[in-house]
């Protein structure tokens, strides 16, 4: 199924995936805003899926390829996580979206904060889910390792390199039988290049946020972090969820990086418990 693009005004185009509740759906909140999902570095729209899908009838959804991920075009040098907020915010406009719940993952995380404080009127609260908002030495090295990864083999190489990193072992062992598929959809999806720039850009200096840059995000937050997330450490989690004013945390067991994927049903119920 292919998904309709929008143009930006420099040229670039983002692809995007609006999903409004039906007219004829009496049961849905017509108070609440569609909810926005933000992939991760390397995910696409296919990544929300289910929850997608689990919200149908209930609330509008938002989905989109960040610029560098999918089919969407290949940002510009240094674009970074407040170019793709400004992109975010050209796209609501387009639609005639005037606010969203948003739910970001790792680097559609970072997104998702950027767009709170950019436009924080376009924003009712916000799910942040294996958010680094500052850079660690780990996470750094872990980042270039995928860059190197994505220039030493391409696709299939950093696929392979990124994988193990981002998920736990509990969902390896109930998914490597089926490695070649993921491994097919994974180099599908992506492009080596949106892939590589997003990289570079991630590990620049300078694009963290600190307290005082937190503390200006007033919206209700919900923090959420895996049990065994290699990227993102308990003590950074609680430090972003500390410095949010308005913020709770919760944290899910047996996960890794990707809590919306390993465990969908609890990350299910985090959103219907915390988006009202």
């Amino acid at each position: 199924m292919s998904h309709p693009r929008h143009a930006l005004p420099d040229g670039r185009s983002l692809v995007y995936d609006w999903r409004p509740i039906s007219t004829t759906s009496v049961a849905a909140p017509s108070s609440l805003p569609p909810v926005a999902f933000f992939n991760g570095l390397s995910q696409t729209t296919v990544a929300w899926g289910l929850q997608a899908q689990r919200l149908k009838g209930r609330r509008g959804v938002l989905l989109h390829d960040a610029a560098g991920q999918g089919k969407s075009d290949t940002p510009p040098d240094g674009h970074r996580p407040p170019g793709h907020a400004r992109d975010f915010v050209h796209l609501l406009d387009a639609l005639g979206i005037a606010q969203v719940d948003a739910v970001g993952f790792s680097y559609g995380s970072r997104i998702a904060l950027r767009l709170a404080l950019q436009a924080p009127e376009r924003v009712r609260k916000l799910v942040l889910v294996g958010c680094a908002h500052r850079d660690t030495v780990v996470r750094r090295w872990i980042v270039r390792s995928w860059l190197d990864a994505v220039d030493a083999g391409g696709l299939a190489h950093a696929f392979r390199v990124i994988t193990p990193t981002i998920v736990g072992n509990a969902w390896l062992e109930r998914n490597e039988g089926i490695e070649a598929q993921m491994l097919q959809a994974f180099t599908r999806r992506n492009s080596a290049e949106g892939m590589r720039r997003l990289l570079a850009d991630t590990l620049l200096p300078g694009g963290g946020l600190g307290p005082d840059d937190l503390r200006r995000v007033t919206h209700p937050t919900l923090v959420i972090r895996g049990e065994e997330d290699l990227l993102v450490s308990r003590a950074l989690s609680i430090e972003t969820a500390t410095h949010l004013p308005n913020s709770r945390f919760a944290e899910c067991e047996g996960a890794g990086h990707t809590v919306a994927i390993e465990a969908p049903a609890w990350f299910s119920s985090q959103l219907d418990d915390f988006l009202v």
